[in-house]
C-alpha cells in the first residue's frame, strides 16, 4: 500500500472515531439530563415526549455545529498532505471507551434504584425507558439522513460551478 492509501484509510477510521465519540458525549449527556428529570420528580409520562425531543434536538444541532465548522474550515488540502491528528485520535477513543461503558453502568445502576423505588409506576418507566432508547435511534438516523441530503445537495451545486 501507498503512504496516500494508509493515510486515507487512517483519515476515515478518524471520521468513525469522531462521529462514534461525539454520539458517545451526547449518549452520556442526555442520561445524566435523564437521572436529573427524574430525581426532580418529572413524572415518566412527561419524560416520554419529553427526552426523544430533546435527543432530537441536540443531535441535529451538534450535526449543524459541525457542518458549520466544516464550512469555515474548508479543506481545500487533500487528506494526505495534511498532518494525521494522532493525539486527537487517542483523545477521541478515550472518550469512546470511557463514556460509552460508564453511560451503560450508571443506567443501569439508575434503572434498578428506579424499579425498587417505583413500584406501582414501572410500567410507566417501560414505556418511556423504550422511547427513551428509541429517541436515540430516530435521532441518529434523521441527522445521518440530513446530512447525506445536505452534503448531496452542496456536491451538486459544486459541480455545477
Amino acid at each position: 500500500m501507498k503512504k496516500n492509501d494508509v493515510l486515507l484509510v487512517l483519515w476515515v477510521i478518524f471520521g468513525f472515531v469522531f462521529v462514534t465519540a461525539v454520539d458517545t458525549i451526547l449518549n452520556f449527556i442526555i442520561h445524566l439530563l435523564y437521572f436529573s428529570l427524574v430525581e426532580l420528580g418529572v413524572s415518566f409520562l412527561i419524560l416520554t415526549y419529553l427526552l426523544p425531543s430533546i435527543t432530537l434536538v441536540a443531535y441535529l444541532f451538534t450535526s449543524y455545529f459541525v457542518v458549520g465548522k466544516i464550512n469555515r474550515k474548508s479543506l481545500k488540502l487533500e487528506l494526505y498532505k495534511r498532518e494525521f491528528p494522532k493525539p486527537l485520535l487517542v483523545v477521541l477513543s478515550l472518550i469512546i471507551f470511557i463514556l460509552g461503558p460508564l453511560t451503560n453502568w450508571l443506567s443501569g445502576l439508575y434503572s434498578e434504584s428506579i424499579s425498587e423505588s417505583h413500584h406501582g409506576d414501572i410500567q410507566s418507566f417501560l414505556m418511556f425507558y423504550g422511547w427513551f432508547t428509541a429517541g436515540f435511534g430516530i435521532s441518529q438516523m434523521i441527522s445521518l439522513i440530513s446530512l447525506v441530503i445536505y452534503l448531496l445537495i452542496k456536491l451538486k451545486d459544486l459541480n455545477n460551478n
